[in-house]
């Protein structure tokens, strides 16, 4: 079974209906916990910033790719390369493949 994300009606209280908010959550990837992390159900691609990986000391794990990521706004922004990080959504452990960004961001990943 699919694990499942669930909300209670307290869970809107103080929202304006109907919302098209962003879902940020926290997660621990790899040895980190990240906070920031946008789920993006449209994506196509996870994301990671690398001043996280620095910061996680993985940066020699990352493998040198330079692809273009053509953002929402028609914005193209080039990688910095690729890795393979384990991410932790208890009960759940999966490895998951982060293109690797040198951009700011409000968000540490993109899910």
């Amino acid at each position: 079974d699919d694990p499942v994300i669930s909300f209670q009606k307290k869970d809107i209280i103080g929202l304006d209906l109907p919302h098209n908010d962003a879902l940020v959550i926290s997660l621990q990837i790899a040895q980190a916990m990240i906070n920031r992390i946008d789920v993006d159900e449209g994506s196509v691609a996870n994301i990671q910033q690398l001043a996280i990986i620095q910061q996680m000391g993985l940066e020699t794990k990352i493998n040198k790719l330079a692809k273009s990521l053509t953002d929402f706004n028609g914005a193209i922004t080039v990688t910095v390369g690729m890795i393979d990080l384990d991410v932790y959504s208890p009960p759940i452990i999966s490895s998951q493949t982060f293109m690797v960004i040198d951009e700011v961001s409000p968000y540490n990943g993109i899910l």
